[in-house]
C-alpha cells in the first residue's frame, strides 16, 4: 500500500513537471511570436515611409525634362550671332540692344535681316513692338514686297489686317490677272472673300461660265461672295 502510494505522488509530481514545462514552453514562444509581428511592422512602417518619401521627391521634380533642358540649350544663339546682329541693328537705328532683348526678339521671329528686308521695302521706321506683331501675323518681308509690286500702299496695320485674314499675294495677283482692278480688289473686300474661301479658280469658272467675252461682264466681288456662301 505504502508503495502504490509512493508510486502515485512520484507519477503526481511528473505530471505537475510535465504542465509547469509545457506552460514555460507556451511562454516562450508566445514572446518570440510577439517580438517577430513587432518587427514586421516597424519593417512595413519603414518601407511605408520610404515609398512616400520616394514619391513625393518624385513628384517635385516630374516637371523637369532633361532632354527638353539639352534642346532649349542647342537652340540657344551664340554669342558671336548676338554680337552681330546687335551691331547691325544699331546700324539700322534700334539702340544698343541687350543681350535678353535679342534673344526675345529671336525668338519672336524678328533678326536683323528680316529688320532690313522690311527696311528695303519701305518700311524704314518699324519699331520693335511692330517688327514683333508683323511676325505674330506671319507678314514676311517677301509678302510686303510682292504686295507693294501689285501696286497697294499698305499701312502696317494693313499688312497684319491681311495676313491675318489669309490674304496672300499670290491670290491678288491672279484675282487681277481675271481683270478685278486695285479698286475692286481693296483691303476690306480681299480680306471678305478669304473669309469664306473665295479661290481665283471659282471666279474664273464663273467668269467662263457667264461668257465674259459675249456680255462684257463678270461677277462682282459681291456676286462671288453670295454665290460662294450659297454653294458651300
Amino acid at each position: 500500500m505504502s508503495t502504490k502510494f509512493k508510486n502515485l505522488k512520484n507519477d503526481l509530481r511528473d505530471l505537475e513537471e510535465e504542465g509547469h514545462l509545457y506552460s514555460g514552453s507556451s511562454g516562450n514562444s508566445s514572446k518570440v511570436t510577439s517580438s517577430k509581428i513587432a518587427s514586421y511592422i516597424l519593417l512595413l512602417a519603414f518601407i511605408a515611409t520610404l515609398t512616400f518619401y520616394a514619391g513625393s521627391r518624385f513628384d517635385e521634380s516630374a516637371d523637369f525634362n532633361p532632354i527638353e533642358g539639352v534642346v532649349q540649350n542647342f537652340n540657344q544663339p551664340s554669342e558671336d550671332l548676338l554680337n552681330r546682329m546687335g551691331d547691325w541693328m544699331q546700324e539700322m537705328g534700334y539702340g544698343e540692344l541687350s543681350r535678353e532683348q535679342l534673344i526675345d526678339l529671336r525668338e519672336e521671329g524678328v533678326t536683323a535681316t528680316y529688320t532690313s528686308q522690311m527696311r528695303e521695302a519701305g518700311y524704314t521706321d518699324l519699331t520693335l513692338e511692330q517688327l514683333v506683331e508683323l511676325q505674330n501675323a506671319d507678314v514676311s518681308a517677301t509678302f510686303t514686297r510682292m504686295m507693294k509690286e501689285l501696286g497697294y500702299e499698305l499701312s502696317v496695320q494693313d499688312l497684319i489686317d491681311l495676313r491675318r485674314g489669309s490674304v496672300t499675294a499670290f491670290f491678288t495677283s491672279n484675282m487681277m490677272d481675271l481683270g478685278y482692278t486695285l479698286e475692286e480688289l481693296s483691303k476690306e473686300n480681299l480680306i471678305r472673300m478669304r473669309s469664306v474661301n473665295v479661290t481665283h479658280q471659282l471666279a474664273e469658272r464663273l467668269i467662263e461660265e457667264q461668257s465674259v467675252e459675249e456680255t462684257g461682264t463678270r461677277p462682282s466681288v459681291d456676286e462671288l461672295i453670295r454665290y460662294r456662301i450659297s454653294n458651300q
